[in-house]
């Protein structure tokens, strides 16, 4: 332990961290004063971090009979949030994240994927490739700005699962209003 320590004072490794704090809300990508996005990475259209926050919140205190989580994707179908309160499994953040997946590729609600599949053949190879990635339950939707998909939720953790959808969309609806 102490020859770790020291390797880390010699490389200036211990107390660089707490030097360089980051700002508390750092300006979008692109935006006057934002730090430049790394080369070779991308930043996909969604929701603004705290809306979606409080999506997941009004989505799970629709469900709060249910120990349930939400999951917020990018348009991409990167994580911009994992919302699992105390007390909630973190398999409903997985699930949630299928389900969310699972609608970006539908292009509409989780479970329509079932006949997307059946009707595409290249959603049905999509599934079939990565089959963990996504799921046929209810609980995922697009979130759209003006038709435009900026990303999808992904509600689980209620019974049934078309509870989970009606959640989610009360998350959407609190935010809906104030999407750009």
């Amino acid at each position: 332990m102490k020859r770790f320590i020291g390797t880390a004072l010699a490389l200036g490794l211990v107390g660089a961290a707490s030097a360089q704090t980051p700002p508390a809300n750092p300006a979008a990508p692109g935006a006057p004063g934002a730090p430049p996005v790394r080369r070779g990475f991308t930043v996909a259209r969604s929701t603004g971090l705290d809306l979606a926050i409080e999506a997941a919140k009004a989505a799970l205190a629709s469900c709060s009979d249910f120990h349930a989580g939400a999951v917020i994707l990018d348009h991409d179908g990167l994580p911009k949030l994992y919302y699992i309160p105390d007390g909630v499994s973190g398999s409903h953040g997985l699930m949630g994240f299928r389900k969310a997946n699972t609608a970006l590729l539908a292009g509409g609600p989780s479970e329509s994927i079932v006949a997307k599949s059946a009707a595409d053949k290249t959603i049905a190879d999509k599934i079939a490739a990565s089959p963990r990635d996504y799921t046929t339950n209810a609980g995922g939707l697009l979130i759209t700005v003006n038709g435009e998909v900026i990303g999808a939720i992904g509600v689980s953790g209620a019974e049934p699962s078309a509870k989970d959808e009606a959640c989610a969309e009360d998350g959407l609806k609190a935010i809906q209003s104030r999407l750009k």
